[in-house]
């Protein structure tokens, strides 16, 4: 009776392992599956006016980006720098279902860059970029340079930076300071004699008492 319970425990374990083992994974691929559902579910841009990397020989009048499903109207928002960096003043952008469009001023040339964010229809945030180009010189490829404002670089800094590397030069011309290296000096000498005191008192301990005295006098017999 006793090895027939022996042998029913040795069957069941392996068994429950087996049970736990296929339950963790089929919880793990439910999780796996609606992560990906949930992933699919967002939306992306399907289309946009310009294209991206499209030149253009006239300003287009308005950007407009095309979605494949509605866009939530709160959080959309869509922006164009020069390649400056400087942003165009835009339109307030008007969505309508999946299209969402802001209109441009007339005078563009050279190279920009749409930046645009959206809230699809699950509510999760997008976002992304669109370059393209205006006129005969341009090449469709936003490169960002220096703002317009930059300011030019400044003599008078240039002139203290010299002060600053003469003042340098002038230090390492006139060596280390005199009562800097008098009180290294004594320091490193004050740290030998200690090191010599502490050798000499070991060694007097481990000799033990009596220890440097002259030899003991010898003893007379009586005749």
């Amino acid at each position: 009776m006793h090895t027939t319970s022996i042998a029913l425990r040795r069957t069941t374990n392996p068994l429950r392992t087996v049970v736990v083992a296929a339950t963790a994974l089929t919880f793990a691929g439910a999780i796996a599956l609606s992560g990906g559902t949930a992933a699919l579910a967002h939306d992306e841009l399907v289309g946009s006016t310009p294209e991206n990397g499209q030149v253009l020989e006239t300003p287009p009048a308005e950007v407009s980006l095309q979605f494949s499903d509605d866009i939530i109207e709160v959080g959309t928002a869509v922006e164009v720098v020069d390649h400056h960096g400087e942003e165009v003043e835009v339109g307030e952008p008007v969505i309508d279902g999946p299209n969402v469009t802001a209109t441009l001023p007339a005078d563009l040339e050279g190279e920009y860059q749409v930046r645009w964010r959206a809230v699809s229809s699950d509510g999760h945030p997008i976002e992304g970029t669109i370059d393209f180009g205006v006129g005969a010189d341009a090449t469709g490829t936003w490169t960002e340079e220096a703002p317009h404002d930059a300011p030019a670089a400044d003599e008078d800094d240039h002139g203290d930076e010299g002060d600053h590397a003469d003042d340098a030069d002038d230090a390492a011309a006139n060596g280390p300071d005199g009562w800097a290296v008098a009180g290294f000096i004594v320091g490193g000498l004050g740290i030998i004699a200690l090191i010599v005191a502490i050798i000499v008192s070991a060694r007097r301990k481990s000799a033990g008492p009596g220890a440097g005295d002259g030899p003991a006098s010898g003893t007379g017999t009586d005749a």
